[in-house]
């Protein structure tokens, strides 16, 4: 026994340094296959608040965010997430003042390990919170259309609350919202956001309103010196047969007058044209034409309006009979045709439609590759442009395809239907 031990104890330094080069082994053979990483992580952390006092705020907009540095084993690091993370300011018995606050962090993963935060401490001012209402001024931008006045301005609520830190809230004198009336020529009314302003005029800044947004109405009228009238085309002389008016555009549609108020209020509520002439006429119309402006009234702008005729040929149908013809049929064959004639129904422009010939029109049938038989084939219809095959009538012709008989084997009068290759 007691050799034994005498044998043990003069092996442990042989037996403590087997057990650590066999540790040393592990670790490397572990490092080799998964080598540790050391790098800062790619996104940044948003830093929370805790334990704020009740009644308290911090200056300004916190949005501080902080960067980690971790050492991991590689496997570890890839799979990191921002959710792993977390960072935050304890602000428990800090009342109002400015402070370098230590930030606290946590990392939920092992064996992950934090190197480096930066920051490490954030810079804050804790004010108290406070409000006050201040009334709601409303601030006209623009001009309204010529001869047109504003009346005034009627906004809802005419007061908001602002809050927010008390230095930046004691600031606040008005709110502002703003409405643009440019070449307004009626009532505007709509909802517009407000914004804080001091006595300067400066905006105030780290504030909050309630409500944000307020309802502007702005009463825009036509003083009695002036009035708006439409612009009403007069036309003389008749469009081509076939064509008719589709539309009358007249830009703008509407024209603002002045002159003495009585004079003004006797008028009626349009203005026409000087006689526009579309004697003729196959196409559009387009021309700024005079104006009949009473005696004693003045137009504000001296700018004729742009009159525009639309004028369309009327859309027709028509039906004609057309006798077929063949192509492709090959050499030594003949073919006749049943019936020997189609209605072909076309629909277009009128003056097109009356104006179409027999060559104008033209129903084939192709035979190309055919083979002696009877076949059953649908008509190709050729017609001008803008012109339409709407429909024909039958929807197929019988052909029936045969050798050609010599001279001496048939006798026969010409027959319509009948076609031989040439």
């Amino acid at each position: 026994m007691k050799a034994a031990l005498q044998w043990l104890v003069s092996n442990v330094p042989s037996m403590l340094l087997s057990l650590i080069l066999a540790a040393l082994a592990w670790v490397v053979a572990v490092e080799e296959a998964d080598p540790t990483v050391e790098d800062p992580f790619p996104q940044t952390v948003p830093v929370t608040l805790s334990n704020l006092a009740e009644g308290m705020v911090v200056v300004g907009e916190f949005e501080e965010q902080v960067e980690f540095t971790v050492r991991a084993p590689e496997s570890v690091w890839n799979s990191l997430q921002a959710e792993d993370f977390s960072a935050a300011l304890n602000l428990e018995g800090l009342d109002a003042g400015v402070y370098q606050v230590p930030v606290s962090w946590a990392l939920d993963r092992q064996p992950a390990r934090v190197v480096l935060v930066e920051p490490d401490t954030i810079l804050l001012e804790l004010v108290p919170e406070t409000e006050q209402t201040v009334p709601v001024r409303v601030q006209i931008e623009g001009e309204p259309a010529l001869g047109y006045i504003l009346q005034t301005a009627v906004v809802t609520p005419n007061q908001v609350t602002v809050r927010g830190p008390s230095p930046y809230v004691a600031l606040a004198t008005e709110v502002v919202a703003s409405i643009s009336v440019e070449d307004a020529e009626a009532d505007l009314e709509r909802d517009v956001r407000v914004q804080p302003y001091d006595s300067e005029g400066q905006s105030v800044p780290y504030v909050t309103l309630l409500p944000d947004a307020v309802n502007v109405r702005v009463p825009i009228q036509l003083s009695v010196y002036y009035r708006s009238l439409g612009v009403k085309a007069v036309l003389t002389g008749t469009f081509a047969s076939g064509y008719r008016i589709t539309n009358i555009l007249v830009d703008p549609p509407r024209v603002t007058v002045f002159g003495n108020p009585s004079v003004i209020a006797a008028l009626p509520g349009f203005i026409e044209t000087k006689p526009i002439d579309v004697e003729g006429a196959q196409y559009d119309v387009v021309v700024r034409p005079a104006l009949n402006i009473p005696q004693g009234i003045s137009m504000v702008m001296d700018e004729r309006p742009l009159v525009s005729v639309i004028i369309e040929p009327i859309q027709s149908s028509l039906t004609r009979v057309v006798t077929p013809t063949v192509q492709g049929l090959s050499p030594g064959l003949t073919a006749t045709i049943s019936p020997g004639t189609v209605e072909v129904i076309l629909s277009g422009p009128l003056p097109l439609l009356e104006s179409l010939t027999d060559d104008n029109v033209r129903v084939v049938l192709n035979l190309l590759d055919l083979e002696p038989s009877t076949h059953q084939l649908e008509p190709q219809v050729i017609v001008p442009d803008d012109v339409v095959a709407q429909s024909i009538n039958p929807a197929t012709v019988q052909v029936e395809i045969y050798v050609t008989p010599t001279s001496k084997e048939v006798e026969s009068t010409k027959d319509p239907t009948r076609f031989e290759y040439e």
